[in-house]
């Protein structure tokens, strides 16, 4: 018999891209960004991975398309597991922000991206990727 745990949920953790090289990351709703990933424990740390995987993938994605990104952020939040080892069931990314006038393209690009990302690819738990068009 598997014992079970209550699901903690992680996160949110944002990710901020503003159209440079750099990135940044806040660990909450309206928290000040810094250029360094959350240090409040590694669950958060693995989620800004996952941030920063997707929107490195994005740029690579859109360049492909030969597309120049706005400035937008992704939001990363998890879901643990209810039974033990202790991991991440679920986790979810949303892209904020308006990644191109045509929506086919933009789903696409984050379609494409998500396939594309090996922090995604290399988890042991859901991922879904969305867009929230701002």
């Amino acid at each position: 018999m598997a014992l079970k745990v209550k699901p903690k949920r992680y996160g949110p953790v944002f990710v901020i891209f503003d159209g440079g090289a750099a990135l940044r990351y806040a660990s909450g709703e309206g928290a000040d960004s810094s250029p360094y990933p959350p240090a409040g424990s590694p669950v958060e740390t693995m989620l800004a991975a996952l941030g920063a995987c997707i929107v490195r993938s994005l740029e690579w994605t859109a360049g492909r398309h030969k597309l120049q990104l706005p400035p937008f952020q992704v939001r990363v939040a998890g879901v643990g597991a209810p039974e033990l080892p202790g991991r991440l069931e679920t986790a979810e990314v949303a892209v904020i922000g308006r990644l191109s006038d045509d929506a086919a393209l933009a789903r696409q690009i984050v379609a494409q991206a998500k396939a594309a990302c090996t922090v995604s690819n290399s988890m042991n738990s859901a991922v879904t990727v969305r867009l929230e068009e701002g």
